[in-house]
């Protein structure tokens, strides 16, 4: 039925975009289930929908108390009682999958039931970066014929990630892509869309989520999934990969800096406040309006299920020497907690998370008390504390676990690994489209479970993973434009929360004589600002980036107001200090530096991350917090590993003691120490530190008058956010999520899965750099969030753990 024969005047009506079917009694009350396939409507019906085309290309479709519809080929529209329908699969009927006034889970159960066994297998995949030629073909990608750029998407790929990180400057090819692809899926024999999903990145100047943890303030966690998620949703991802929860209680961990905290309460609220901002749609700008399912959702898939977070030696679960997730305190469940805890019990009416990524790494106890000795995406055990919790969603694996990351399935071929993780639980697997793969291990399954089962186990994938789509709007409107996307992107309120959370994401540690206060530093405050040189990051370099040194003073100069703020020269790559005597008359000097930064991440040689043998024999090394040189040969450290198998099931010692560890940014503290030498006798030192791991601070500390300390901020307003604290505008509020060691002889002692267990640092004001501590204008941070959070860290999950077979 032609969209022409509306009246002009139902052009204007509002349409819904969300995945829930309208209440009964609303005009669109559902059919039952066995009215189905139902004809169109005949001539003489009135239509309640109208159509526009919009500027992109795609033709969108309002109508009265019904779904908002998205088409190409606007053939793909049907009316049945008066309103529009997609004809997915083009047959001219509406099918129950295709009913909008259904629900998520019956229109999901109905289409898994049509698909064949070759279609379910086509979306058991999360293909690889699209965005740089992997999967089917970004922006980025290249292809001899225009034919070839989407032969992924053709042959049967229906989900991938696509890393465009869409800005104001990228948004419109990227959404010019995702909506090609998505025409592809539209003219398919099913019509199945496209699931575009993305890792995580930040826009409006907001930290990462390590950093707005430290707010300990759960309207600034929802708001932050909020805006982040209106902004995928409207360049086209529909899931996000993350975000990642993991439990840290392994100080050393190398991605650290990707998660929240050590705490499992935090973790918790963190992720159901984050993930229920993310997975609504909101009415207001404040995510009070909670609307469930709809116009601006995005699927969260939680990582890293479960245990990453307290990797043997801090090492990277990517590689073979950071396979092994150990439990020497007994504590594996209170990893658990922000699955089960916060994942199943979101801040949302959306209720629990539509997705969940387990990690690499093989949970381990010499009698497999935590499951088979393989990674966690083939372990059953595990996987199934989930399901036997009650949670229907859909499991992705990690990128790469049937070809790079094989951890105690080395012995098997591509087919077996796949048939063994479909046989876990798994839905998707994470980093490629394989589907002759995939059939071999369905015919293995086949000749396991009887053609029935068979049909019956990769039925229930396609139904979880269809119930996502259906969620995010898919089955209606899979396509984007520009013009709401530019919206969403130049959001000034956006912008406002972003600077907001920075603010709140700083934690005043140290404060001797009250330098940060209400108005600041006195009018015309004479500052001094080093100039740092930071050399590029040489694994950006080997990807093309940018290989020229940068200088940079601790903020920009313009951000300090009326202060009198001086700084070093430049003349090349060579920094022109000022002498003492030109620093004379200083009060104060801000300078900023990073946290001991170990440029190996616990072993050199052997395979490299980026998959290459180095020709150098495998060394384990301690990760360090300090500056300083550290040699692992105090009592403390472990003489043999925890694990000590391999994958040929050798004994091996992954012991790094007697193994020495340098920092490769220690300049940072001679700049500091040569700063507190050069000022005048009075002059104050504002320190800032940015880090992506706890650090010894005993080295740095005392030579300091104020610790301005904040996670890694990529977001974009951190200066901003520091130069605000430093004028007295904004009191900091900000809360330590980690503690910081005394030493390293602390972190030695320490439990990998046991949070909050170390000696922590005492500083010159003695004050304990402990978890949940932070200074504001007055002193030690007293409030409700530090009665909430300073309790004993959880041991186990409210809900009921049961593992298994």
């Amino acid at each position: 039925m032609a969209a022409s024969a509306v009246s002009a005047g139902l052009m204007g009506l509002a349409g819904c975009d969300g995945a829930q079917a309208p209440a009964a009694g609303d005009g669109a009350a559902a059919p039952s289930a066995d009215s189905y396939p139902i004809d169109p409507d005949g001539e003489g019906v009135e239509a309640k929908w109208a159509s526009e085309e919009v500027r992109d290309g795609w033709t969108r479709v309002t109508q009265e108390g019904g779904a908002t519809l998205g088409v190409m080929d606007a053939a793909r529209i049907i009316q049945v009682d008066g309103y529009a329908f997609r004809d997915m699969n083009g047959d001219g009927k509406l099918e129950l999958w295709e009913d909008w006034r259904q629900s998520a889970d019956d229109r999901a159960a109905a289409l898994a039931a049509a698909l064949p066994a070759e279609e379910c297998i086509k979306l058991m995949w999360h293909g690889g970066d699209t965005s740089m030629g992997g999967g089917p073909g970004g922006p980025g990608a290249e292809a001899s014929e225009e034919t070839e750029k989407y032969d992924l998407v053709k042959a049967g790929s229906r989900a991938g990630v696509s890393r465009l990180s869409s800005d104001l400057e990228s948004c419109a090819s990227d959404i010019s892509w995702i909506n090609d692809v998505q025409e592809i899926c539209e003219q398919s024999e099913w019509g199945i869309p496209y699931l575009n999903s993305t890792d995580q990145y930040q826009l409006f100047g907001l930290p990462d989520n390590l950093a707005i943890a430290a707010s300990m303030d759960k309207d600034v966690w929802r708001k932050a999934g909020m805006w982040l998620g209106r902004a995928w949703r409207a360049t086209g991802v529909r899931c996000l990969l993350g975000p990642q929860v993991d439990v840290y209680s392994q100080p050393l961990g190398c991605r650290f800096s990707g998660s929240v905290g050590e705490d499992p309460a935090l973790n918790r609220d963190f992720t159901a406040a984050f993930s229920g901002g993310l997975q609504s749609t909101w009415g207001d700008d404040d995510a009070t309006d909670d609307q469930g399912w709809g116009k601006d959702s995005v699927a969260a898939m939680l990582k890293h299920y479960v245990g990453e977070g307290s990797v043997e030696g801090g090492r990277n679960d990517h590689a073979d020497p950071g396979r092994y997730n150990v439990f020497p305190g007994d504590n594996f469940n209170a990893h658990l907690v922000p699955f089960l805890d916060g994942g199943l019990h979101l801040d949302s009416t959306t209720g629990q998370m539509d997705a969940v990524m387990p990690c690499y790494g093989v949970a381990y106890d010499e009698d497999e008390k935590y499951g088979e000795l393989v990674g966690a995406g083939y372990n059953k055990r595990n996987l199934d504390i989930l399901r036997n919790a009650g949670w229907d969603g859909m499991f992705c694996t990690d990128w790469g676990i049937i070809n790079q990351q094989t951890y105690g399935v080395g012995s098997l071929t591509e087919a077996q690994r796949y048939e063994k993780m479909v046989n876990a639980g798994i839905d998707q697997y994470g980093g490629a489209y394989m589907y002759d793969t995939g059939m071999e291990a369905y015919e293995a399954l086949v000749a396991e479970l009887g053609e029935e089962g068979a049909l019956e186990r990769v039925r229930e994938s396609a139904r979880r993973i269809a119930k996502v789509m259906i969620h995010v709007s898919l089955f209606e409107q899979p396509y984007s434009d520009v013009a709401s996307a530019r919206e969403v992107l130049e959001s000034e309120a956006a912008a406002a929360f972003g600077l907001e959370a920075a603010e709140k994401s700083v934690v005043m540690l140290k404060n001797a004589g009250g330098v940060i206060k209400e108005g600041g530093l006195g009018a015309g405050a004479k500052v001094y600002m080093p100039v740092k040189k930071t050399e590029p990051n040489m694994f950006v370099v080997m990807m093309g980036g940018d290989a020229t040194p940068t200088f940079d003073t601790a903020v920009e100069a313009d951000l300090l107001g009326d202060y009198d703020v001086v700084s070093d020269g430049v003349e090349g790559e060579d920094i022109v200090s000022l002498s003492a005597e030109e620093l004379a008359d200083v009060q104060y000097a801000i300078v900023k530096v990073k946290n001991p930064t170990d440029p190996n991440d616990g072993v050199t040689g052997g395979v490299s991350l980026m998959g290459g043998d180095t020709g150098e024999p495998l060394v384990y090394h301690p990760i360090t917090l300090q500056y300083r040189p550290y040699t692992a040969d105090s009592d403390a450290v472990r003489k043999e590993s925890i694990a000590h198998v391999n994958e040929a099931g050798e004994y091996e010692n992954r012991s790094y003691f007697g193994q020495s560890a340098s920092a490769s940014n220690e300049s940072d503290l001679d700049l500091v120490l040569e700063l507190r030498e050069k000022l005048p006798e009075g002059a104050k030192i504002i320190l800032l530190v940015e880090a992506t791991r706890p650090m010894v601070f005993s080295e740095i500390e005392p030579y300091v008058d104020v610790i301005l300390f904040a996670w890694n901020m990529q977001g974009g307003l951190q200066n901003a956010a520091w130069a605000n604290i430093i004028k007295g505008e904004v009191e900091p509020t900000g809360l330590l999520n980690a503690q910081h060691p005394a030493n390293m002889e602390t972190v030695e002692a320490s439990y990998e899965d046991v949070p909050r267990d170390l000696e922590c640092y005492v500083d010159s004001e003695g004050n304990t750099y402990e978890f949940c501590f932070g200074l504001n204008w007055s002193g030690v941070i007293d409030d409700e969030r530090t009665a909430t959070y300073k309790a004993a860290p959880l041991t186990e999950p409210e809900t009921e753990v049961t593992p298994g077979e």
